[in-house]
């Protein structure tokens, strides 16, 4: 990961703060503003959380959900929040991410874990293939993030349900 070359694009974007955000900070800070974006763009399908022009493939294998997302360049993402700690890699492309610790710009391939909680928003400065696999007790697709088994959209919900099932 490099974190000099193109954060100005993410930088110019946001308000990003300037030091590292305790977690009710950034849980406060990433909420209010994907909030204010979403009031002024139409940004995605709330449904599924795809962007127009971006594209998804799925897949179950006993165990296992495999999710593959391509995001075209010049995209701000926000991504839901991740219930499960779960590896990630990205096939292709190159993103500035902020976690609320840094922006990282991070170019494939490149491999990571997500730990659960963890909110991103990224830019997305070339097309991009980013793939996540998360443990799933089902393989009926369609039941997948039923009920919060894989994302939840507020850190209220992520809260409740990392209560009920001792994450």
């Amino acid at each position: 990961m490099e974190n000099k070359e193109s954060l100005v694009k993410l930088d110019d974007l946001l308000s990003i703060p300037n030091q590292e955000l305790t977690e009710q900070e950034f849980r406060l800070w990433i909420s209010d503003l994907e909030e204010s974006i979403n009031l002024d763009f139409e940004t995605h399908d709330r449904k599924t959380s795809i962007s127009a022009g971006f594209s998804l493939e799925e897949a179950v294998t006993p165990g296992i959900y495999t999710r593959e997302l391509t995001m075209t360049a010049g995209s701000l993402v926000f991504s839901k929040i991740h219930i499960q700690t779960h590896p990630f890699a990205i096939l292709k492309g190159k993103v500035s991410v902020y976690d609320g610790e840094s922006i990282q710009v991070i170019e494939a391939p490149f491999k990571s874990i997500t730990k659960a909680g963890t909110k991103r928003v990224l830019y997305v400065h070339e097309d991009t293939v980013w793939i996540t696999f998360h443990p799933v007790a089902t393989d009926d697709l369609s039941k997948i993030d039923e009920n919060g088994v894989i994302t939840c959209d507020t850190f209220e919900e992520y809260d409740r349900l990392k209560i009920e099932v001792d994450l």
